[in-house]
């Protein structure tokens, strides 16, 4: 389909006349006489004429128009079909100005988080999900902000990526040339943080014992799985804190589970327990550049019974 070109001045011979003679008494207070037959308005509707035939000229965009605005666009090293570029027909000079839009389009730099994202993804099919944290200098202080710095944590889809640093080195030489002047990349493998989970639950009557625990211990490490869990499956978000009260109402809509009496949560990483006002555990703290990892059997699951 073609591109439908503007229409760059709509204005016509009467147009502007009329808008030249709105003019006058403006620019000419003194000129009172505006009739067909004064000398002044003779040359206004002369005026007028020659400038409707170069508003004419100026909605018609040739095909050497397009073809020179394609070589400035795609710089001096365009070969459209293999042949220079003077050798286009008019047809396929059309074909090739929305292949060139197109690529215009292209997410070339690397500005905002949602670039730096986008364009890691772009780098390596073995990367699975990305998380751009700005003013972050990760090799030097993880937890305090630095102007100028940006780190982008990457996490593969195989677990464990068989050659990280090179996945490593492949995205930074691929984001390194897309970068603002003054930007500082810092490109880390994932992180995660380990958060125990225990809880007791208590069955339905005809819930078996085993069954019901490795079936709590698979929902929680799903629902906390980094490539799959979540609220919309498809993977744990960075950054995001992990709560009592979201355990509880996984296990508690489980087939074969009653209720739920107790959820605990821990960590070996000192320093990220959430507590209420009573100081009471509530959940536990994730960086921004963290991922989870669940660890949970199922002797963590106690099954209470009635």
């Amino acid at each position: 389909m073609p591109l439908q070109l503007p229409n760059l001045d709509d204005r016509r011979y009467a147009d502007l006349v009329e808008e030249a003679r709105g003019l006058i008494p403006t620019y000419a207070p003194e000129w009172t006489n505006h009739n067909p037959s004064d000398p002044g308005i003779t040359l206004v509707e002369l005026f007028a004429f020659l400038s409707e035939m170069l508003i004419y000229r100026l909605n018609r965009v040739t095909s050497a128009n397009v073809l020179s605005f394609l070589k400035l666009l795609n710089g001096p090293d365009w070969n459209p079909l293999g042949k220079d570029p003077d050798q286009l027909t008019p047809e396929e000079i059309a074909a090739e100005a929305p292949r060139t839009i197109l690529q215009l389009r292209k997410l070339d730099r690397a500005v905002s988080s949602a670039d730096f994202e986008a364009l890691t993804l772009e780098a390596d099919a073995r990367v699975a999900r990305v998380k751009c944290l700005p003013r972050l200098d990760f090799e030097r202080n993880p937890d305090r902000e630095k102007a100028g710095h940006v780190t982008v944590t990457i996490l593969p889809k195989a677990n464990p990526e068989p050659d990280l640093p090179g996945l490593i080195t492949a995205v930074k030489n691929y984001l390194t040339p897309r970068l603002l002047l003054t930007t500082r990349l810092h490109v880390i493998g994932p992180q995660f943080l380990t958060v125990g989970i225990t809880t007791t639950v208590v069955p339905l009557p005809d819930a078996e014992e085993a069954p019901l625990k490795q079936a709590v211990v698979d929902a929680v490490k799903k629902f906390l799985n980094p490539l799959s869990g979540g609220d919309d499956a498809d993977g744990w978000p960075f950054g995001r804190n992990v709560f009592i009260s979201e355990i509880f109402s996984l296990i508690d809509q489980l087939p074969g589970v009653d209720y739920v009496t107790a959820v605990t949560l821990t960590s070996p990483t000192p320093g990220r327990r959430i507590n209420n006002a009573a100081a009471e555990l509530v959940g536990i703290e994730v960086r921004p550049y963290e991922l989870v990892t669940a660890q949970m059997a199922t002797t963590d699951v106690t099954v209470q019974a009635l």
